[in-house]
């Protein structure tokens, strides 16, 4: 548990930015243990952690983004994904396997080629590329017993909610079974919580 903490509290002070109040989550009078909304089982924990326009805007800000980055930034709906592995087997994110979908309809994750395109009409510096490269969540990954992943998933801004069923394979071998995950109606906000 102490481990599972100091790595959300990491992970949380790379985000401290796009939300600023990730911990204290009962001064917004919300009563859970994690920061947002998620599924915890004996093989594995997952959070996610929708941030508005304004949260993200900020975080990029603070670290040397140009106002033609932010604008596009904040067109966008920006979720941080936080995965830990507490079982005693590999569990393999592989987010191809992922189904997200809004109003029944299936939705893409804004991946690289998306960035890229957009980065190369307004020139970004190579910098702030790998900036935002690093915040993004990982397409696949392996996870070994105990070891956790973050980053952010990125959907088109005009989404409201959106459902997420992630399935994921385990076993060294990718056959120790099949995981799976749903969260519903999660919100991606328009504006920053009030305080």
């Amino acid at each position: 548990m102490r481990i599972r903490m100091q790595y959300l509290i990491a992970v949380q002070s790379w985000c401290g930015a796009l939300l600023g109040t990730l911990l204290a989550t009962s001064a917004c009078g919300i009563d859970q243990p994690y920061p947002g909304p998620y599924v915890e089982n004996e093989d594995m924990l997952m959070v996610l952690m929708p941030h508005s326009p304004e949260q993200i805007a900020a975080f990029y800000e603070a670290r040397g983004f140009p106002k033609a980055a932010l604008d596009l930034i904040s067109k966008a709906c920006f979720v941080t994904v936080h995965i830990e592995n507490k079982s005693q087997r590999v569990i393999w994110m592989e987010t191809a396997t992922w189904h997200l979908s809004s109003d029944k309809q299936p939705l893409q994750r804004l991946g690289k080629d998306h960035w890229d395109t957009r980065w190369n009409k307004i020139d970004l510096p190579q910098a702030n590329r790998a900036t935002f490269g690093w915040t993004q969540l990982p397409v696949q990954r392996d996870l070994q017993p105990e070891e956790p992943v973050g980053g952010n998933i990125v959907l088109d801004g005009t989404i409201r909610k959106f459902n997420l069923e992630a399935r994921f394979l385990t076993g060294r071998d990718k056959r120790g079974g099949m995981l799976e995950v749903r969260f519903q109606d999660i919100d991606c906000p328009k504006e920053a919580p009030r305080q």
